[in-house]
């Protein structure tokens, strides 16, 4: 895991997936050791942000700067490489293999660092998510929801990520669960990580975070700090999708 977060700076991000356009003109910063969540309602775009980041899907116009690193249409090898780990909706971990399996993969960007790094980070992430060293031998696929969770987590974190995006990190899992991932999540960026957090359940998710920004239909609406956020009326009314502009009845 990385000693030290970068700043991710989003600058008029647009893309979409063939002729139909999602994001427009997404402006959005992370500064280094920060947590930042973006909420909304479904279908305003949030995935396909993180998506566009990392690029899994190819941004049309915009940009995407880790510090002074251009990775606007980068390939997601790349961004990896360069310190950016995606934890993507849905985990996607390698059912059949083991957790340590899993957790080696996510080590593949840094394989020349040698086996003593890579244990080093193993101990790391057992430290992090206690669980995961007794389902060290256990097959991904035979986790319970929250263990499959934590090791996407874990997994991502093995790349030694500079800025850490997450999807959905909350979705199906018991409230437990979720209070010990964010609680990692705490612990993480208190070490320095950055972190771009899309969250469904808005009030949970500006408790954790520093600064937050409101989607709505591929646009940023509102934005400030995250307490501020969790004060402001119209945070409830986007995530809802009931949308009122400041001169609209209500």
């Amino acid at each position: 895991m990385s000693e030290r977060g970068a700043s991710l700076q989003v600058k008029g991000l647009e893309s979409g997936y063939g002729r139909v356009g999602v994001l427009r003109g997404i402006d959005i910063e992370v500064h280094a050791g920060e947590l930042v969540t973006v909420i909304g309602a479904n279908g305003a775009g949030k995935s396909t942000l993180l998506k566009t980041i990392v690029g899994f899907v190819s941004a049309t116009a915009g940009s995407v700067f880790v510090d002074e690193i251009d990775l606007t249409r980068t390939s997601p090898e790349r961004a990896v490489g360069f310190g950016v780990s995606l934890v993507p909706e849905g985990r996607m971990l390698f059912g059949p293999m083991t957790v340590r399996e899993n957790l080696e993969l996510g080590a593949y960007s840094n394989a020349g660092r040698g086996d003593t790094s890579i244990t080093h980070d193993l101990e790391r992430v057992y430290d992090l998510f206690p669980v995961l060293r007794e389902r060290e031998g256990q097959s991904a696929e035979t986790l319970s929801g929250g263990e499959q969770q934590m090791l996407a987590v874990a997994r991502a974190l093995m790349s030694r990520p500079r800025v850490l995006l997450l999807d959905e990190p909350s979705l199906g899992l018991a409230p437990k669960v979720i209070d010990e991932i964010f609680d990692a999540l705490d612990g993480l960026r208190s070490q320095g990580l950055s972190i771009l957090l899309v969250e469904q359940d808005a009030k949970l998710a500006l408790k954790h975070a520093d600064r937050g920004y409101v989607m709505r239909t591929g646009d940023v609406v509102l934005s400030g700090a995250a307490e501020e956020l969790l004060a402001d009326d119209d945070v409830r009314l986007i995530y809802l999708g009931k949308w009122h502009g400041k001169d609209d009845e209500r």
